[in-house]
């Protein structure tokens, strides 16, 4: 007689959860043979959401007014994405500049990383660049009062308490979860965004995006700052930099290279009144032209004399400082939440040609000789609002955190950035946590219009606990809530899962849909585990 092993029910959180699987005896008749399994009943709490951290590093000098227009239109396109119903990202974002306080540049109340969080109505005055001189350069329309009605000036967040301080007050970030968002009533969170996220263009013209976005996470993570606690633990991180000037992240060696009273090796014109912004390209990037006659440019680390440095003697601070802080962080998350897949996402919009696709680039000789004076090379791209720096060391920090070098960097000469932040959100959308079963579940085979039979789904408010009933599905092929429901389930396997559970051998991940403001709670998986875990989840 063959000895047939049952199946048992499983309770398991969706991504905490593990099981401690038994084997059975052997089927002495049968000529090929299967281990089977059983559990005993374990409920483990797990939470369900979405979450990422978007940390934009805004261009805030005197040329940027357009281009920050340009961000504030768009900003639709990008929260669009990540609040879609089959997305429903639980999201932060968070807005500093590329200001980090030069000391050639005075009076700009540099924000050092400093998150910002305040209607462009209420410092208006920052859309001037050099008010009263024959320089003057005035965006206040076009960057902030087009985009921002009057009515929201003084627009600022709802009090929310968070994981690391339990006080409700005002955060400088916007957030959203559970379908609800930190925004007054009456205002979406792109309408909110587009008086948030023009920052002025009244900031140092040494742009150092890089170390801007090192003090932006170190005083996330800062017990008394503003921002303390706007990082998660358990929340994928995306840095987003968008200027048209080369990083100029001051190192050890930035004094004696931008005295006047030193060698100026570094500046393009020795008799310059003062340092030009050309300075940082020529400490930071080194080129050659090749025998095709192209020219390549990589990241470069010189001193004042513009020879290679010695430790401490670098004009910039060397790109390993910026890699290894956000490796450190990308280490931290995967520890965390239990994960091998990259969980730090970096993206640039910057001077590269407009429809760049990650191609070698050439950078040689361009259209205007004075810009090939100053920087020896020619514009990145150039558009109506002029010509942009190609960002060579802003390059090199995108591709250490991209799949495919160049896939993360889009060029801010186009007039409209809705494709790159589209682009962006897809990006981040991809890595976002999925939803797997963290066992291997029986009757996958039989699964039809995402109803998974073999498993109850739970979840518990708090108040009570109540099964979440099977999603239905429309015509189209997408998932809809039932009438009367304001919470569903559907289940997807095999190649259309998310890429993290085909590769932890996993074969069902669970999506939800949710009416606005409803809350996941805790949400528990009761499944019939397969009997034969060889044959439906081989990878496991």
């Amino acid at each position: 007689m063959t000895m047939l092993c049952s199946r048992s029910a499983l309770s398991f959180g969706l991504l905490l959860g593990s099981s401690v699987l038994t084997g059975c005896l052997d089927h002495p008749l049968k000529e090929v043979q299967y281990e089977s399994y059983s559990e005993a009943p374990t409920t483990v709490p797990i939470d369900p959401r979405r979450k990422v951290d978007i940390l934009f590093v805004i261009d805030n000098s005197g040329s940027m007014g357009e281009e920050q227009a340009a961000l504030a239109a768009n900003f639709q396109a990008f929260v669009g994405a990540l609040e879609a119903e089959d997305v429903d990202a639980d999201y932060r974002i968070g807005i500093t500049t590329t200001d980090d306080g030069n000391p050639w540049c005075q009076g700009t109340g540099p924000e050092s990383g400093k998150l910002q969080l305040r209607s462009c109505r209420d410092h208006i005055g920052d859309f001037v660049f050099s008010p009263g001189s024959s320089s003057e350069i005035d965006r206040r329309a076009v960057a902030c009062e087009e985009r921002c009605p009057e009515d929201l000036a003084g627009l600022t967040t709802l009090a929310t308490a968070t994981d690391l301080d339990p006080e409700a007050r005002a955060r400088p970030w916007l957030q959203r979860g559970n379908g609800l968002s930190n925004v007054p009533e009456g205002v979406s969170t792109a309408e909110a965004l587009a008086c948030w996220g023009p920052q002025g263009i009244n900031g140092c013209g040494y742009e150092s995006p890089l170390e801007s976005m090192r003090k932006a996470v170190t005083l996330s993570g800062q017990g008394g700052a503003d921002s303390y606690g706007f990082l998660r633990d358990d929340a994928l991180l995306q840095v987003v930099f968008i200027t048209d000037e080369a990083d100029c992240s001051a190192g050890p060696g930035s004094a004696a290279a931008f005295d006047p009273n030193g060698s100026r090796a570094l500046w393009p014109d020795p008799d310059a009144p003062l340092p030009p912004s050309a300075l940082c390209w020529n400490a930071g990037v080194s080129c050659t032209t090749g025998d095709d006659g192209r020219t390549r440019c990589e990241p470069a680390e010189l001193n004042a004399e513009g020879q290679p440095a010695a430790d401490g003697e670098e004009v910039l601070h060397p790109l390993s400082r910026y890699i290894e802080v956000l490796d450190a962080i990308d280490q931290h998350k995967r520890n965390v939440i239990g994960q091998d897949s990259p969980q730090v996402l970096v993206s640039v919009i910057a001077g590269v040609p407009t429809e760049y696709a990650g191609q070698d680039l050439d950078y040689g000789p361009g259209s205007d000789p004075a810009f090939e004076a100053d920087f020896g090379v020619g514009a990145g791209c150039s558009s109506g609002n002029g010509q942009a720096v190609p960002p060579v060391r802003l390059r090199a920090m995108a591709d250490a955190f991209a799949d495919e070098p160049g896939t993360n960097l889009f060029s801010i000469c186009d007039e409209d950035y809705s494709p790159a932040l589209e682009a962006i959100a897809d990006i981040l959308i991809e890595r976002l946590r999925p939803s797997c079963i963290d066992a291997c579940v029986a009757g996958v085979a039989d699964l039809e219009q995402g109803k998974l039979d073999a498993c109850t789904i739970v979840q518990d408010d708090g108040s009570a606990s109540r099964e979440v009933v099977p999603c239905e599905q429309a015509s189209d092929g997408s998932y809809q809530r039932p009438d009367g429901e304001d919470l569903c389930v559907h289940a997807v396997t095999a190649e259309d899962m998310h890429e993290d559970c085909q590769a932890d051998g996993r074969n069902v991940e669970l999506r939800f849909v949710r009416a606005p403001g409803v809350g996941y709670g805790n949400v528990t998986a009761t499944c019939e585990i397969s009997a034969t875990p060889q044959l439906d989840c081989p990878a496991g």
